[in-house]
């Protein structure tokens, strides 16, 4: 009988930078596991994914599927180029009201971004598409 390994979404939080990683061993990552690296606001990131019904143990978050996890992968690439906090609530209304292809589409977007530069100002760009699009500029 073989036994099945389970993918695990995951963010490490070291002060003010959230790692956006996925592996079926958590203690050892890959580098090519790592889905984002930036620098989010902890207290509202925390607050977004306990909503969406994640786990916080010590300095790690434990997301329960990939369509709850591209939503805070989503948050935390747009947010970070926002700096009005009335338009950082928006945002977190809209993501968590968006519907799970969207969210899938627009985490994909900022994914593939971050695989090919590993840098976050390589994002604003594509941030700043999405908070046209959705109606946040």
């Amino acid at each position: 009988m073989q036994k099945r390994v389970e993918k695990r979404y995951l963010i490490k939080l070291n002060d003010e930078i959230a790692e956006f990683f996925w592996s079926a061993t958590p203690e050892t990552p890959t580098k090519g596991s790592t889905d984002l690296k930036i620098k989010v606001k902890e207290k509202e990131l925390i607050h977004l994914a306990e909503i969406l019904g994640c786990t916080k143990e010590r300095d790690i978050i434990s997301v329960p599927n990939l369509d709850v996890y591209n939503k805070l992968l989503l948050y935390s690439s747009v947010r970070a180029s926002i700096r009005s906090p009335n338009k950082a609530k928006e945002l977190a209304e809209l993501i968590l009201d968006l519907k799970g292809w969207d969210a899938h589409y627009w985490a994909s977007k900022f994914r593939e971004l971050w695989w090919r530069y590993r840098r976050p100002n390589r994002l604003r760009k594509m941030a700043k598409s999405f908070k046209l699009l959705f109606g946040l500029e």
